[in-house]
């Protein structure tokens, strides 16, 4: 499955600030970052110098510098080979380095580290180590972590209530995958009017529905309105009929649902989320590992034994 060896590759800057002349933003994934220039920066270095550490960082790591570094880095809990996050940005591919290598990368130029600019990175340590690195960016870049996410609440919620009338005797796809935005929600997929996950699933249904004829064992499906919120660009186009299909039909669905759509089509669809940013890589595959979980597991009840 191509989402799962994608790493690193699928991380891109969301927001950036040269707030005091620092280069620095947070990633896609949440993780805050500095550029080589604004890592220099603190540190009271050259920029030359932080650039051989990130490009170097598998010859340095062995040298007397490399192995304090090293130590600081453990200390930080940093364990990934490379100091360094190749993301995208609005000026194409660059060097993100993470709060954990800037930390310790900051701390050994300020207490470890022979140069003339000592006490800017003292000054700078203090500071970011009493106020959170993680924070000090995030306030910087004017960046809520949790926006995301309430937006997506938000217009999910908007929209369910919009279309919580389904008879009785019958099932939407929507109301049906609302467990499945649910998951996508809580894995960091932005939901909004370009994510709508249920028009996807209803067209390959319906396709499935009616190259079976299903309707014929299980009774007409018909069109229902449905609306989108306000917040929708859809909403522009008025109200649209969507089908909703027989209760007794259900069980078909949701096995459809996890044995052809999760195991099969879901995963191309996620692969286009990530491309457009709405989800990360590594959040794509741990939803994939939540919806594409083993059937239970069931056996024929025994025979009742009538012997007397």
């Amino acid at each position: 499955m191509s989402l799962q060896h994608q790493g690193n590759l699928g991380l891109f800057s969301i927001t950036e600030s040269t707030n005091s002349n620092l280069g620095m933003g947070v990633l896609s994934d949440g993780t805050p970052y500095l550029t080589n220039r604004g890592l220099a920066k603190v540190c009271g270095v050259d920029h030359s110098a932080t650039l051989r550490l990130l490009q170097k960082w598998d010859e340095e790591k062995h040298k007397p510098r490399g192995k304090k570094i090293l130590e600081l880095l453990n200390a930080q809990g940093y364990s990934e080979s490379n100091l360094y996050i190749e993301a995208n940005g609005i000026h194409g591919s660059f060097y993100a380095i993470p709060d954990a290598v800037c930390l310790a990368l900051l701390e050994y130029y300020a207490f470890d580290a022979e140069h003339t600019n000592k006490e800017i990175a003292k000054t700078n340590y203090r500071i970011l180590a009493r106020s959170s690195f993680k924070l000090y960016v995030y306030d910087q870049c004017n960046y809520n972590p949790n926006q995301k996410i309430d937006d997506s609440w938000q217009m999910f919620h908007e929209r369910l209530l919009l279309n919580d009338n389904i008879p009785i005797n019958y099932f939407s796809i929507f109301k049906e995958l609302s467990a499945v935005i649910v998951n996508m929600i809580r894995a960091g997929c932005k939901i909004d009017d370009t994510t709508i996950p249920d028009i996807s699933v209803g067209q390959i249904w319906a396709r499935y529905w009616t190259q079976n004829k299903l309707d014929e064992k299980y009774g007409d499906r018909f069109k229902f309105p449905h609306t989108y919120p306000d917040t929708f660009r859809q909403s522009t186009g008025g109200q649209y009929d969507a089908w909703v299909y027989p209760a007794d039909a259900l069980g078909v669905f949701r096995r459809w649902l996890h044995e052809t759509y999760f195991m099969d089509k879901f995963p191309k669809y996620l692969n286009t989320k990530v491309t457009s940013g709405a989800i990360v890589a590594h959040d794509a595959t741990r939803l994939l590992d939540t919806l594409q979980k083993p059937a239970l597991a069931t056996q024929n009840p025994p025979e009742k034994d009538n012997k007397k």
